[in-house]
């Protein structure tokens, strides 16, 4: 399923108590749920395997916004984190998009875009 990142960050901003990663998590996992105004751990429970958030939040410490930018793909997803993980590949890259609205959901507060 394709996440409409740009109503997952108009989403996420709007959730101003939460920090960007929570929101992120929960814009994300909203749409992916088709479910509205989740609280972070029922948009957890959501995205059907708690390492998702896990994954995120370690992609959103260790990457920048511009390498979470590059499509995360078949041919581009790191194999060997997913299995330390234990994650697929499709959760591995939901997460990957959740840390990148993270990015933004962040920059966005600081005013930086």
């Amino acid at each position: 399923m394709a996440i409409d990142r740009q109503r997952a960050l108009a989403r996420a901003l709007t959730l101003q108590q939460e920090k960007g990663l929570d929101a992120a998590t929960i814009a994300v996992a909203e749409q992916f749920s088709g479910k509205a105004n989740l609280t972070l751990g029922e948009a957890v429970s959501a995205l059907g395997n708690n390492q998702i958030a896990e994954v995120a939040g370690f992609l959103s410490e260790s990457m920048n916004c511009q390498q979470l930018e590059q499509v995360c793909d078949a041919g581009s997803y790191d194999r060997e984190q997913a299995r330390e993980w234990a994650v697929t590949e499709p959760q591995y890259c939901l997460a990957h998009e959740i840390a990148l609205i993270s990015h933004m959901t962040e920059r966005k507060r600081d005013g930086l875009d």
